[in-house]
């Protein structure tokens, strides 16, 4: 309406003008006035109609302008009030102060910490862990964000995994057994003799050979269920492991596991002996499954 006004304002000042040259030229010709006095006050009042003309375009103009630069500020509002009403409860992850994931709920935190230490611990390829802890600090807190932040847990882990030049953003301590103090499996010597046909016979387990007096280990956890003498394996052992699985262990010098107690993998049991039927001082050891004879080898690996 402001701008209506002002152009009939600027329309009405325009045709007064022209009226009062008009008339004035008029007068001119009545009173005989001198014709150069005549040509000059036309031409003045030209150049006014002239100058006033372009001074309401430009006026106008920026009118039009100003116009055009609200109603693409109204835009701008009704598309960030839009985006606002579009925000969704979010959690943002941090690691050692950096954002590096954005959740849904504060139960992913968790999934997303297992999926990034499963591609450590792949990454970071240890012979045995003994124990793995996170090394990086986490801290999270609550926000608005908008649907396409939410990219999900697998996004993230991803991202994390493969983050700027191969150093991931969230970091565990891996604890890897020391090899040099584990107990050594069964015991220490050579195979004498393996698994199956031997002299016509068949051998139900593996023998091999060590100094006499040499730590038998066990090497599955379980019952002692004898403990004693028996023909041709001289002084035995017999565990009982679960899962209808015995393991034997024959022609030791001494016992020491009694029948009835438990034992543990890698404990020591006996010693190596030539008791028995034996042709010097070994260790006999046979996996049975529902009392029929296994390979032993893969169970000592």
């Amino acid at each position: 309406m402001y701008r209506i006004y002002k152009n009939d304002f600027c329309c009405l000042i325009y045709t007064l003008m022209v009226d009062l040259i008009i008339s004035y030229h008029n007068s001119n010709n009545i009173k005989g006035e001198v014709s150069m006095l005549k040509e000059r006050n036309k031409i003045i009042a030209s150049v006014f109609c002239i100058v006033f003309t372009f001074a309401v375009s430009i006026y106008s103009l920026e009118d039009i302008v100003c116009y055009k630069n609200n109603s693409i500020n109204q835009e701008e509002i009704r598309v960030e009030n839009k985006t606002k009403t579009n925000l969704k409860e979010g959690i943002a992850v941090k690691s050692d102060g950096k954002e590096v994931a954005i959740l849904q709920k504060e139960e992913e935190i968790k999934k997303l910490i297992d999926r990034v230490k499963a591609q450590y611990i792949k990454n970071s390829s240890p012979k045995e862990i003994e124990d793995i802890r996170l090394k990086s600090k986490i801290t999270y807190y609550k926000t608005k964000v908008s649907a396409d932040e939410l990219k999900g847990i697998e996004y993230y882990a991803s991202s994390i995994v493969n983050g700027h030049d191969g150093n991931m953003s969230i970091k565990f301590n891996i604890k890897e057994k020391d090899s040099k103090n584990k107990p050594p499996i069964l015991s220490r010597g050579t195979v004498s003799s393996g698994f199956g046909e031997r002299w016509g016979r068949m051998h139900n387990g593996i023998d091999i050979a060590a100094p006499l007096g040499t730590p038998i280990h066990c090497v599955s956890s379980g019952k002692v269920i004898y403990s004693g003498w028996e023909d041709g394996y001289g002084n035995v052992i017999k565990i009982d492991n679960g899962n209808n699985m015995v393991t034997i262990y024959g022609h030791c010098s001494k016992l020491i596991a009694k029948k009835g107690s438990s034992v543990k993998k890698g404990e020591k049991i006996g010693e190596v002996g030539s008791t028995g039927r034996s042709t010097g001082p070994h260790v006999h050891f046979e996996v049975r499954k529902n009392g029929v004879p296994q390979n032993p080898e893969p169970y000592l690996k």
